[in-house]
């Protein structure tokens, strides 16, 4: 295991592919769901990730504003995960729904039978849900939040202390998100690194904002990461 140089509450920014989950039906509000593994795999007949396919990225979306909603979450997530069997990481953020910027919960699980139980407990922090509804799926931009610890492998270059196939590539400046898409979809077609998922990454660290490009992948040849960071580095 490396040494942990960067720690801290970090800002994931995805853009997925997000519809109405059929665990809405028999509940009174509206569950939205995303594919839980990257797409990449669908790409250059990799197979799906077996191991994980039963895990589930739901996201219920707020409809009544709170005071420092997200903290408010961040506070409560341990007291809350406590209280379940199955592990229901949950993290606050906000996601682009209906052409709408909405305050959301992302709950990711592979567990989701004590989801009714879940969201009781948020109600009793004051959250009120949005009510079931049918909607057509949509990419959505979401932001959402958790604490992570960064363990250093390369120069600039870093892993996730809790997910293995998380990596992150330091950059100098802060990127808005279509500038980051277009720049890795370029860095994908001009070469062959094309075997991830990328993210951007915000991480609040000693009083300042550090930025990072995030990729996730079970088939990246780490030998070649310098690489990529030159790639990341000439794009960018």
């Amino acid at each position: 295991m490396g040494k942990i140089v960067f720690n801290g509450l970090t800002c994931f920014n995805v853009n997925l592919k997000v519809g109405r989950s059929p665990l809405s039906d028999g509940m009174k509000f509206l569950v939205l769901e995303s594919d839980p593994d990257p797409d990449y795999y669908s790409k250059n007949n990799f197979p799906p990730n077996k191991k994980h396919v039963g895990d589930r990225h739901l996201y219920l979306l707020v409809k009544n504003h709170i005071n420092c909603f997200q903290d408010l979450i961040l506070r409560n997530n341990k007291k809350i995960q406590q209280k379940f069997k199955n592990k229901m990481h949950v993290y606050p953020g906000y996601m682009s729904f209906q052409n709408k910027d909405i305050p959301c919960i992302r709950i990711n699980s592979s567990g989701v039978v004590e989801l009714s139980l879940l969201i009781n407990e948020l109600e009793e922090l004051g959250i009120k849900f949005m009510k079931d509804q049918r909607v057509r799926a949509c990419n959505s931009l979401i932001h959402y939040k958790k604490y992570r610890e960064f363990e250093k492998i390369d120069e600039g270059i870093y892993s996730d202390n809790e997910s293995p196939n998380c990596f992150y590539f330091q950059i100098d400046k802060h990127l808005e998100f279509d500038e980051f898409s277009d720049g890795i979809e370029r860095i994908k077609h001009s070469c062959d690194f094309h075997l991830f998922d990328s993210f951007l990454v915000d991480m609040y660290y000693n009083n300042e904002t550090l930025n990072f490009i995030g990729i996730y992948s079970k088939h990246c040849d780490k030998n070649r990461f310098r690489e990529l960071k030159e790639k990341i580095k000439e794009q960018f």
